[in-house]
């Protein structure tokens, strides 16, 4: 271990001229980085002195008697001035306002209602009280847990905090805990909102079709709108979206002439497409007109972020691939896409088991096997040469597929030999 008091010195004008204050060198018996210090006296007897005291205090924290100086200062601190660093960094970063503003909103209500006042009072056992007496959403409860959480690993990467105490606190069940549940609407329902909609028509067939949010919609200027090409679509802007990414969203015909009627050749780029977003009263007028009840006999909701669900399950009506259906939806995982907002009640469950093959025929009867591959259309068996009878299939699907394409009436007959091609019905 090696200590060393000193004044800096330079020259100005030539001249060598000493520093005002002492600086210090010392080294470590196990480490032989040289560090050096400001004193900040002007005394050579108070400089040893003090120089002495931090190389003893860094002896003690390399030999772990002592927590370092950091985490000493920290625990001394109030959790409340950590926690508005902890905001005004994330404001550095760049996470949108809205953000910030739930996660303040949160960790004030778990400094006040847990007591924490300083890091030390932060425990497990203070949050799961708190949490036991709360008659809050189980997805809420996972919120508030993930907000202290972040709170705690923010100051351990900034070495304010030796380890996060939440790590072990584990977050609720949420299957079947939901408090809003939203349902797909059917494709009758999205009709008649469409007929009643009048100058709202665009911004629910825009949704209904793109996925786009409330906000993402009000923020879409008609430079976002590329319609004129052969396959139109939005560039939405990573400054408008929730994950605060950019993205295509592909457009169809239907939605691609709705648009063009509001967005104008050579109008200003900067104008926003929707003069005006229907709020949830609006919407629910509108739900009325239509004849569509707001929460159904299951107690799920039909709102505006339902148009979203709707979108989800139509991709998987016509069977879109999970993975292209997720990059459509803009899901972070597939999960959300296939198990949140997918309402199976929708999907062609029916239609799907009298696809799959039969096994048992009677004996001297032609047998017949199913094509997968041509969505569902019957083949006669190899192993005769005429066809004894002719066979019909009934098709029910009201899906608006590729392959096989909704002609808005149930049970249509196809015959096997001609099948024919039934152009998409539109809403």
């Amino acid at each position: 271990m090696q200590e060393h008091v000193f004044k800096r010195k330079r020259r100005i004008n030539g001249k060598p001229v000493s520093s005002h204050c002492y600086y210090g060198h010392y080294t470590l018996a196990n480490d032989a980085r040289q560090r050096t210090v400001c004193l900040k006296v002007t005394d050579l007897q108070v400089a040893k002195s003090i120089l002495h005291k931090i190389v003893q205090e860094a002896e003690r924290e390399a030999a772990g008697i002592v927590a370092p100086k950091q985490l000493r200062e920290s625990a001394q601190k109030p959790l409340a001035a950590h926690q508005d660093d902890f905001l005004a960094d994330l404001k550095a970063s760049g996470r949108d306002e809205m953000y910030q503003a739930n996660l303040r909103c949160r960790l004030v209500k778990l400094l006040k209602e847990c007591g924490w006042q300083y890091p030390k009072d932060v425990t497990p056992d203070s949050f799961m009280t708190w949490r036991n007496h709360q008659t809050l959403a189980a997805k809420t409860l996972n919120d508030y847990l993930d907000a202290a959480r972040g709170l705690m690993r923010w100051m351990q990467r900034a070495g304010r905090l030796d380890q996060n105490p939440l790590q072990s606190v584990r977050k609720v069940k949420t299957a079947g805990q939901e408090v809003v549940l939203r349902r797909a609407f059917s494709d009758d329902e999205v009709r008649r909102l469409l007929e009643v909609a009048g100058p709202r028509k665009p911004v629910y067939l825009t949704a209904l079709n793109t996925g786009l949010r409330r906000s993402e919609l009000a923020a879409l200027q008609k430079g976002d709108c590329f319609l004129y090409g052969d396959n139109p679509f939005l560039k939405v802007r990573a400054s408008t979206t929730k994950n605060n990414k950019a993205a295509t969203i592909w457009l169809n015909e239907e939605v691609a002439a709705e648009l063009k009627k509001l967005v104008a050749l050579g109008a200003g780029l900067d104008e926003a497409v929707f003069e005006t977003i229907p709020g949830m009263d609006q919407f629910r007028k509108d739900l009325v007109a239509a004849g569509i009840p707001f929460v159904d006999a299951q107690g799920r909701r039909a709102d505006f972020h339902a148009l979203r669900h709707t979108l989800a399950t139509n991709l998987a009506r016509c069977g879109v691939l999970p993975r292209v259906a997720m990059e459509f939806m803009r899901h972070s995982e597939m999960r959300l896409t296939n198990k949140t907002y997918t309402d199976v009640a929708h999907l062609p469950l029916a239609e799907a088991a009298d696809m799959l093959p039969k096994f048992t025929t009677k004996k001297g009867t032609q047998k017949w096997t199913q094509d997968l591959g041509a969505a569902g259309h019957l083949l006669s068996s190899a192993g005769t040469n005429q066809i004894r009878e002719e066979e019909h299939k009934t098709i029910d699907n009201k899906e608006v597929c590729h392959a096989l394409s909704s002609t808005g009436a149930e049970g249509q007959e196809l015959e096997l030999a001609h099948p024919s091609r039934v152009e998409p019905e539109t809403f």
